[in-house]
């Protein structure tokens, strides 16, 4: 392990950097930088750091500038977008330049010819579906929120609840503009919907979680919005059942907007978090399945033949949500369950946000419940799914008072992590690497996948200046410093 070593940022740099975007946009006071320093992570799994500067550029030229500069310089950049992540991917672990892409939000180009939208990277996804919807047009993807941006929903390649039938972000990016760490601009791909010339070195930086290169504008594929979506809620007397009914729908054709898997203590736990009360109040696992149509006659049609296959699998109630009003207690519950499981203290997202087999999560959240009892800790457990896609959300709430054994802690979160590997899932599968699942990475990956990963990130970035620390390569001191569990 080579630790990585850079210059500081100089008053003579900071001058040189207000040259570039302009005196209001380069800020160095530290009161002014708090928000530049964590995501959305709890502070109990990481602490912020600080950047020695934040630039705000509105260009892709300017960013060029910056980027060309510190790679001379050796000054390492930390590109930062919605702040939304939850995985510590924009803390600058090294100090130097924070790049924050709030001013690139600008143009959002909707080509219905084409259905195809050019957008800014720091346009938030909320701006760009109401600027496509007023086109009668949609992205079908809807991640967790809608504050985050575009650059960074693509460096995430984040998806959300509706995977299982619409996929990822990474379904929909047709083409990139981006800077290299030398400052080179690369435009990649296009309004092509075929396109296998070459090595895609498009793909490859979908996902990369700003460690090869700053994403400044995408072109992203459209469809029409031609559907609504409405939910049921179908409890079960065992999660088995309500898994095994997952699969049966599918096989039968069947494919709703995408599926959650919610234990009753954890939708407990949601009612008392928002004050609101679940349409149903029995079953031990319940899903609550998201389904769309062109009309309520169509989604009707729909719903019965799930519910139909539902009962015929052990459902021991159904109920449909049909009015707005219904809708938004069931969003609003749903919210609390997320924020309670990330208020959790035990491993947060550094190991509750696992991936497996879909009919596997049943099991996977039986046996990280088992773990979590049989060992010393005494606290609640959080369990909740995403049933269609395999994503499983686990996490221990710990009392707020006495002291906990952190090392009783990470093992419980490294038999966690290990369970899912060997049920054949991964590590993560939505949230990412980031800082916090570097050391989990190597369990996940072979000796051969990570030589060629870290080859991947010392091609694009010989001098490790962009968003050093994170994924690879591995450096054992960040860790040690940053993460607290």
């Amino acid at each position: 392990m080579i630790k990585p070593s850079y210059n500081k940022v100089t008053d003579e740099i900071i001058e040189y950097l207000k040259d570039i975007c302009g005196d209001n946009y380069v800020i160095s006071d530290r009161d002014s930088m708090e928000s530049y320093t964590h995501d959305e992570l709890s502070p109990v799994e990481v602490k912020g750091e600080y950047p020695e500067v934040v630039v705000k550029p509105n260009s892709t030229e300017q960013i060029s500038r910056i980027m060309n500069f510190a790679d001379e310089n050796k000054i390492p950049v930390t590109p930062m977008g919605g702040k939304t992540g939850l995985a510590g991917g924009m803390i600058p672990v090294y100090g130097g330049i924070g790049l924050s892409l709030e001013r690139l939000n600008e143009k959002i180009e909707v080509d219905e010819d084409n259905l195809m939208v050019e957008v800014d990277a720091g346009v938030t996804m909320n701006d760009l579906y109401e600027a496509v919807e007023k086109k009668g047009l949609t992205i079908p993807i809807h991640p967790t929120t809608g504050d985050s941006q575009v650059g960074g929903t693509i460096a995430a390649n984040a998806g959300g609840e509706s995977t299982l039938k619409h996929g990822v972000m990474r379904d929909y990016v047709k083409g990139l503009e981006v800077v290299l760490p030398n400052g080179e601009i690369l435009k990649l791909g296009g309004k092509l919907l075929k396109n296998n010339t070459g090595y895609s070195l498009m793909h490859l930086l979908i996902g990369s979680e700003g460690t090869l290169a700053i994403f400044t504008k995408a072109i992203l594929r459209l469809y029409p919005s031609s559907e609504e979506s409405k939910f049921i809620i179908v409890p079960f007397e065992s999660g088995q059942s309500a898994i095994k009914t997952v699969s049966e729908m599918i096989k039968k054709g069947i494919m709703p907007v995408g599926i959650e898997y919610l234990e009753r203590e954890t939708i407990i736990r949601g009612q008392q978090k928002v004050n609101e009360n679940w349409p149903c109040d029995i079953g031990e696992a319940t899903l609550m399945i998201f389904v769309s149509g062109k009309n309520e006659d169509e989604i009707l049609d729909k719903a019965q033949e799930i519910m139909q296959i539902c009962q015929q699998r052990g459902a021991v109630d159904a109920f449909l949500a049909f009015k707005s009003k219904e809708i938004d207690k069931i969003l609003k519950i749903r919210a609390g369950i997320a924020e309670v499981i990330q208020e959790g203290n035990v491993t947060g997202h550094r190991s509750g946000d696992l991936v497996v087999p879909p009919s596997k999560i049943a099991e996977m959240i039986d046996r990280a419940r088992t773990i979590f009892f049989e060992s010393n800790l005494e606290g609640i457990f959080y369990a909740f799914g995403h049933a269609g896609d395999g994503n499983v959300h686990i996490e221990g709430k710990l009392p707020d008072e006495g002291i906990i054994d952190w090392k009783e802690v990470k093992e419980v979160r490294d038999k966690w992590i290990q369970e899912a590997i060997n049920l054949g899932g991964d590590i993560t599968g939505e949230h990412g690497i980031g800082l916090i699942k570097k050391a989990e990475l190597r369990k996940s990956k072979s000796e051969e996948e990570m030589r060629l990963m870290e080859g991947i990130k010392n091609l694009f970035d010989p001098n490790n200046i962009m968003n050093p620390g994170k994924i690879v390569p591995r450096d054992d001191e960040v860790e040690d410093k940053y993460i607290k569990i």
